[in-house]
């Protein structure tokens, strides 16, 4: 069977993480198909080698407009070549110029809630450019073979919303990458990670999106010094120094006061993310909605206790593996702080709580088994 991969999607975060996982599961565990990646240019990806089974068919490069073209008109040719039985698309829409069977992983997350306003924090323009981005990607979405969400309740929504049958629409839950775990180290990151300042050190472990909703540490650091005389919490980031958001929340922090309780470590390579969880206490994830974040499960697999919001999605991911606090309300995750910070009873619990829902969780290798199994039922 000719399985071609569509990994253009994924250049960055958690998405990235997977694929890489993906890929070596495919190559360790998918020995008898022939995988076909096609990747973005500059990726870690991009960096695949061939195998006997495996083989990198096209880079294509990193603009919107490259990949517009390649996904309508360019992929004919190497479909031509291939002659695929399937295409999978981790994390993204399928090709509108493609005639095979095309399965797909969806993590667009917000177009399965309308009830919330995912865009509602950018100016009008960009909320505007956003949605009809959304629009576009619906269209696409419904164009597949076969979607696969990452919670039962993606997956029910997209039959009751998108008016999916339940033989188009399955669900795999996620698991903690292959590339990350307590014996996992990377002695460049751990260098990096010493220059983090001492104290209670929270992890928020992405990239720059508005539905991280990054800009709400500093308010929670202003307010356990204002609350709870607490000056010694540092919010550990991984953003991109150049991009303008960071430089907002660093401003903001500023203008509050709380500058040294916010540390930007940078961007760090997929082999370090270890290295980032064991030189912090604990790992904070304020966003609006996620369809998974990998912050969850990593948090569990390498001891931490998470922090969360209390949403409908978050109780449903978590259960008791998590502290909770109301979105957008820093009061009351710095509450929760405090008592991560102050209560080992409480810090241990929620690790050893986190334990048991990782359980329930699939392997990395049973992961890949199930998104195989659902590939090649589209093989004729």
């Amino acid at each position: 069977m000719n399985i071609v991969l569509n990994f253009l999607p994924l250049k960055s975060g958690g998405g990235l993480q997977v694929g890489l996982d993906f890929v070596r599961q495919a190559q360790q565990r998918g020995t008898s198909h022939h995988w076909f990646l096609v990747a973005t240019e500059g990726t870690p990806l991009a960096q695949t080698r061939d195998t006997a089974h495996f083989h990198v068919a096209a880079i294509i490069p990193r603009s919107v407009t490259a990949r517009l073209w390649f996904e309508y008109v360019g992929c004919r040719q190497l479909l031509a070549r291939i002659k695929p039985n399937v295409i999978y698309t981790q994390f993204g829409p399928q090709w509108p110029g493609a005639s095979a069977r095309q399965v797909v992983g969806c993590a667009y997350s917000n177009l399965l809630y309308p009830e919330i306003d995912f865009w509602g924090r950018l100016p009008l323009l960009q909320r505007t450019i956003r949605t009809l981005i959304d629009v576009g990607r619906t269209r696409r979405l419904l164009a597949a073979n076969h979607i696969i969400f990452e919670t039962s309740d993606l997956a029910e929504r997209a039959i009751t919303l998108l008016k999916r049958s339940r033989t188009q629409v399955s669900c795999v839950r996620p698991s903690v990458s292959s590339l990350i775990g307590p014996d996992t180290h990377d002695a460049a990151t751990h260098d990096r990670c010493a220059s983090i300042p001492p104290g209670f050190r929270v992890l928020l472990l992405s990239v720059f999106h508005p539905n991280k909703n990054i800009e709400l540490l500093p308010e929670i650091a202003a307010a356990l010094r204002d609350r709870y005389q607490v000056s010694d919490v540092v919010f550990v980031l991984t953003l991109p120094p150049e991009h303008p958001g960071t430089a907002r929340v660093l401003a903001k922090a500023r203008a509050l006061g709380v500058a040294h309780n916010l540390y930007n470590l940078g961007p760090i390579p997929q082999q370090g993310c270890a290295e980032a969880y064991r030189a912090c206490q604990a790992v904070i994830l304020p966003s609006q909605l996620e369809s998974f974040s990998n912050n969850i499960a990593e948090a569990w697999t390498m001891q931490k206790p998470l922090l969360i919001t209390d949403m409908d999605w978050a109780r449903s991911l978590c259960g008791q593996g998590a502290l909770y606090f109301a979105y957008n309300d820093a009061a009351a995750a710095a509450e929760q702080l405090f008592r991560l910070r102050n209560e080992p009873g409480t810090y241990q619990k929620i690790v050893a709580y986190g334990h048991e829902a990782l359980l329930s969780y699939p392997t990395s290798e049973q992961r890949f088994d199930q998104y195989l199994s659902i590939i090649e039922r589209y093989q004729s």
